[in-house]
């Protein structure tokens, strides 16, 4: 009987193309790597950074830069001025003191090259102008009227030799009245001690910054213009008064006397701040209806 098993050599090479097929299909069931992609073990996931928002810049507006100084001036009266500067030109402060005061703000040739620092808050006008100028003046206009307080007119900011400013930088007028008496003694130390003792309708007496009248029933004119010519400051009518003065006072300082005559008289004086001494001007008798009226020099 013939046997139906295979023969030896054919059974080997029959398990060999089994085993080939077998390992082909298990290699085809994964994937094979992109072209020039190589095979890594998996890495844990890094966070993403949180995100910083930087600093902000504040530019200059229009590009146009900043004066290395502040300053604030308040409105009411008393003015109070608070300052910031660092090295800062003092001409260009000075521009805008002036512009906030609304008056002139005038520095001498060689404060003009200097330069300011400081920090104040709430200061005083005064006590800043003083902080600012080793010589500094201010001209002032005081009203007969004792309710208004003296008006600013003009800052003067000078230093040590210097001449100090015009009498006339601020205070301009226009007109001087001219009153002409017929005697000729009137100066004299015999004539003043003379009217003094008599019994007279006008006298007038200056002395060390005080100012002593006796007038009965004299006209106001006549009576502002014997202290202007006793002061030896130039007086100046804006009109023909009528007012009669009946006074007596002696040792007034002359804004007291301004105050005692008439509130239609108006007196410009300059006060040196380094020492507070203050030197007359002007004198200046008004309308009654601008009595209460700035007039522009």
């Amino acid at each position: 009987m013939r046997s139906t098993l295979l023969p030896s050599r054919l059974r080997f090479v029959y398990s060999l193309v089994t085993l080939a097929l077998v390992s082909g299909a298990a290699f085809a069931q994964t994937p094979a790597p992109a072209k020039g992609q190589t095979t890594a073990p998996a890495r844990a996931q890094t966070p993403a950074p949180s995100k910083v928002t930087p600093p902000k810049v504040t530019a200059n507006v229009a590009g146009v830069e900043q004066p290395p100084w502040k300053l604030r001036v308040s409105k009411d009266s008393p003015k109070m001025v608070s300052l910031t500067a660092k090295n800062a030109p003092l001409s260009q402060i000075s521009a805008e003191l002036g512009k906030k005061l609304g008056v002139p703000v005038i520095l001498s040739p060689l404060m003009q090259k200097q330069r300011v620092t400081l920090e104040v808050t709430n200061v005083p006008l005064e006590g800043v102008v003083r902080m600012l100028a080793p010589l500094p003046y201010v001209d002032y206009e005081v009203s007969g009227d004792g309710s208004t307080q003296p008006r600013l007119m003009g800052v003067f900011l000078y230093a040590f030799n210097e001449e100090p400013p015009s009498r006339t930088a601020v205070v301009k007028g226009s007109d001087e009245a001219i009153l002409i008496e017929g005697n000729t003694e009137e100066g004299t130390e015999e004539y003043e001690k003379q009217r003094e003792k008599e019994d007279s309708p006008l006298f007038v007496k200056f002395d060390r910054n005080q100012v002593s009248v006796r007038a009965r029933k004299q006209p106001l004119s006549v009576v502002l213009f014997e202290i202007a010519n006793k002061v030896d400051i130039p007086f100046e009518m804006k009109y023909e008064s009528s007012d009669l003065v009946d006074v007596d006072f002696s040792n007034y300082t002359l804004e007291q006397a301004v105050h005692a005559l008439s509130p239609n008289v108006h007196l410009y004086l300059r006060t040196n701040l380094s020492n507070y001494e203050s030197i007359p001007l002007r004198l200046m008798l008004l309308p009654p209806s601008s009595s209460q009226q700035t007039i522009k020099m």
